[in-house]
């Protein structure tokens, strides 16, 4: 019922960002934010350890899921883990997060999520970063790179694409 006003917050947000968008490589991302899916976090720990290892300063964000039964992971600090009660009826994030969001200092954003999310979509168009990667086709002009993740691949293997790519950008 809500989907309508979903989409319009969205829509809103996207055609209200102004971030310029650049190519970057390997070497040029100094800061980098990465959004995953919960469920995913043994994968996108080994791919954030890579990218701290080639110095990067690595941010995580992801959303706790709905369902109760879920394991309660306990993550490093530098992963922010969105609660349920953080996501408005409209599944849209609130006030606060989005305001904890643009306060970020990030170059480059990287969206490894494997599920799709209204509220990873609204922060989304929130973005700043000069470059955005994704690993899925989106129904907006979201990304300035995209590696699409097959489905039997995993989420390291996409990354290692990503990472090859990126080492050969001049």
């Amino acid at each position: 019922m809500f989907d309508f006003l979903t989409k319009r917050k969205i829509d809103s947000a996207f055609r209200n960002n102004k971030r310029k968008h650049t190519l970057k490589n390997i070497e040029g991302m100094h800061n980098v934010l990465i959004f995953f899916s919960y469920a995913d976090w043994k994968a996108v720990s080994q791919i954030a350890l890579d990218l701290e290892q080639k110095g990067k300063k690595v941010v995580l964000w992801t959303i706790y899921p709905q369902k109760k039964d879920i394991d309660s992971t306990i993550f490093p600090i530098n992963v922010r883990v969105i609660r349920q009660d953080e996501i408005s009826f409209l599944k849209i994030l609130s006030s606060t997060v989005i305001d904890e969001f643009k306060s970020l200092s990030y170059d480059t954003l990287i969206d490894l999520t494997t599920t799709q999310s209204d509220a990873f979509t609204y922060l989304l168009a929130q973005n700043t970063s000069g470059f955005c990667i994704g690993i899925s086709e989106p129904d907006r002009k979201t990304y300035d790179f995209i590696i699409l993740k097959k489905e039997n691949e995993t989420l390291r293997e996409t990354y290692d694409q990503i990472k090859f790519y990126l080492n050969n950008v001049r």
